[in-house]
């Protein structure tokens, strides 16, 4: 197939672009993936490098189905055409031997029970562990933002001290930050801007646009250097701004790249009209940015859109997956990888998940971490980590003190002060005071002795796993039986048959962990994940469960000033947006009346009275934004009534 076979309009002239900046303005089921492989099929048919051709994408499930697309297009040395996350590619050249030596940094990423393990560490000399988590926030910004360019900042003393110990815990333990990989990477690249390891394309397209920070779009520039540069987003679908992007990063492109040329895609071949209607009712709310209203595609069909309130959310949960069960049976040519289900908070999703498996049906969540939530899942990871490498010392630090984390942070802390003192490594350090103990333990105060008795046990540990195969040493990790453990054991299992070493798995885990890999709608599999997670997806029907207010939009503190209230309800009711869009044909909006007291508070609904132990909730304002499409909202009795399930 030629690359303008077919093509006409806006897609045709997103493809032949010969200028140095183009940036697309895509709408969500409008075809911009469509769009873009036709641009990179051109590139190749006139007989570009396909080495110098990078596609970025924001998601490793985005990745994953360009290269499908790619590979469809069935050129010659499409598979060299480069794709990947910024994250992907900043680890990448960070892990070179000579940009590693450079540097002084270890790319070695925290999970977050690690970075909860340096929470806890440095919460003593910043007032606690809400404090720190405060100051951790402000140092991402600060490295997302590229405010470490700007001269005197921070002026704060406490924010300068912060962050030199922050910085010094991760040198220390050998670590970074995952808010660190591309700063890091750019400010190399600022420094060695002939290197041979720093990356350079001659094309560049990049995929939600809208979504990347400061730090991102200047990496961007470096990668691209002199090339040709593509950017597609859509500012009704920003939902980033916890890693501090935001509608302007596509709005404001043209401003900085006065050539750049205009493209536009704002007719949605997904979703049916009345999806359509109700999205940009919804939007239309929105005040600070104007994005291009969608269209409709008139030979779409009307779409089924059912709103639900239910007693409780036990009986949404129960209820959702009758529906599912129902749907599925009354329509055999839907599989269930048809079916996603949308909540923000992981409970209700988990309620869900499980009523479906009892129900008999294939169910999978897909929270970021889930897999290390447990102490035994945690504690597994730890000796997987040290038994690749037994100097790790970020996996040392959390075996140490996973189980009794208050108690051993001093400790831990003066442990790590002497090994400094006397210039050596904390392992050895541990293992000569270990000695010490064993002949004299009443010279050691109580917490020392805790702390050297799991040092103790992680080397029985890793004694006890050496030579084992990776079934056997998947099942001495993470037992069969052992609730605690048994997503990680699933994920460990399901990489087993294309490792063949302890590091490996551990290399493969740690990426399923860091980045969980979505599966795909070809597979007979349910997915329940967050709204942020459904970017890219599209199902035939799509449920957004838990739909109260609290969660959809969150609470927002009161103390903001009042620009920025405005900013994170926006950002929400985009995040609602980006929901209600995935469908290609049927939509639930699902809401509970009451919960009970402490499940509302561990959850952050807002709740509007209570009644002894239950809490009185509130369907989500968003709701009353969809515009009036004569859609009752039925109770959860009526739903099974009319529907009959």
């Amino acid at each position: 197939m030629s690359w303008d076979e077919g093509l006409d309009g806006p897609y045709r002239n997103i493809a032949a672009y010969e200028g140095r900046c183009l940036r697309v303005r895509a709408g969500p089921g409008t075809g911009k993936t469509f769009a873009l492989m036709r641009r990179i099929a051109k590139l190749l048919e006139e007989g570009k490098d396909p080495n110098k051709i990078l596609a970025v994408t924001f998601t490793k499930a985005a990745a994953r189905d360009i290269i499908k697309n790619l590979l469809k297009l069935q050129i010659t040395n499409v598979e060299q055409v480069q794709v990947g996350t910024l994250h992907s590619i900043a680890f990448k050249l960070l892990s070179q031997r000579s940009v590693f030596d450079v540097t002084g940094r270890h790319p070695r990423p925290l999970n977050q029970f690690e970075i909860d393990c340096l929470i806890s560490d440095l919460s003593g000399k910043y007032g606690g562990k809400n404090s720190v988590k405060s100051l951790l926030l402000e140092f991402e910004a600060y490295w997302a933002t590229l405010q470490h360019l700007e001269p005197g900042w921070p002026k704060d003393a406490e924010k300068g001290a912060f962050q030199v110990d922050l910085r010094d815990w991760l040198i220390r333990h050998e670590g970074i930050l995952i808010g660190e990989l591309i700063p890091i990477a750019l400010e190399y690249i600022k420094n060695n801007p002939t290197s041979v390891h720093a990356f350079r394309y001659d094309y560049v397209l990049v995929d939600e646009y809208q979504d990347l920070n400061k730090a991102d779009q200047v990496f961007i520039d470096s990668l691209a250097r002199n090339g040709q540069i593509t950017v597609i987003g859509d500012e009704n679908q920003s939902i980033y701004g916890f890693r501090h992007a935001h509608p302007e990063g596509i709005i404001a492109y043209k401003d900085a790249n006065p050539d750049a040329h205009d493209e536009n895609l704002d007719e949605c071949k997904r979703c049916p009209k009345l999806i359509v209607a109700m999205a940009n009712s919804l939007i239309s709310h929105n005040t600070l940015y104007r994005a291009p209203v969608l269209k409709m595609v008139n030979s779409n069909p009307d779409g089924t859109v059912h709103f639900v309130q239910h007693d409780t959310i036990y009986d949404e949960g129960r209820n959702i997956a009758a529906f599912i069960d129902n749907f599925l049976n009354n329509n055999p040519g839907v599989n269930q990888g048809d079916i996603i289900i949308l909540s923000s908070r992981r409970k209700i999703g988990y309620l869900i998940r499980d009523s479906l498996l009892e129900l008999g049906r294939g169910a999978k969540s897909f929270y970021l971490e889930e897999a290390l939530e447990k102490q035994s899942a945690k504690e597994g990871f730890c000796v997987l980590t040290l038994l690749v490498n037994p100097k790790d010392k970020i996996a040392l630090r959390a075996w140490l003190c996973i189980d009794k984390q208050h108690a051993r942070t001093i400790p831990y802390n003066n442990c790590l002060k002497e090994a400094d003192e006397k210039s050596i490594d904390i392992v050895d350090y541990l293992e000569d005071i270990s000695k010490k103990c064993q002949d004299s333990p009443a010279d050691f105060h109580l917490n020392i002795r805790e702390l050297l008795s799991r040092y103790s046990l992680l080397k029985s540990k890793i004694i006890a796993c050496q030579d084992k195969d990776i079934p056997s040493l998947i099942d001495f990790i993470w037992p069969p039986g052992d609730v605690g453990c048994e997503d990680i054991r699933g994920l460990a299992i399901a990489i087993a048959p294309i490792v063949h070493s302890p590091k490996e798995l551990l290399d493969e885990l740690s990426l399923a962990i860091s980045q969980p890999e979505l599966i795909s709608e070809d597979e007979d599999i349910i997915r329940i994940m967050s709204l942020h997670k459904s970017k890219g997806l599209t199902a035939k029907c799509v449920v957004i469960a838990g739909c109260v207010a609290g969660a959809i939009p969150q609470i927002i503190s009161e103390d903001l000033p009042g620009i920025q209230r405005k900013r994170i309800l926006e950002e929400q009711r985009r995040l609602f947006y980006v929901a209600i869009t995935r469908t290609t044909d049927t939509l639930v909006i699902s809401h509970s009346a009451m919960s009970t007291y402490a499940d509302a508070a561990q959850m952050k609904l807002k709740i509007i009275a209570h009644r002894a132990n239950s809490a009185i909730l509130q369907a989500s304002p968003f709701l009353a934004e969809l515009g009036d499409h004569r859609i009752p909202t039925l109770s959860g009795r009526q739903w099974k009534e009319k529907l009959g399930f």
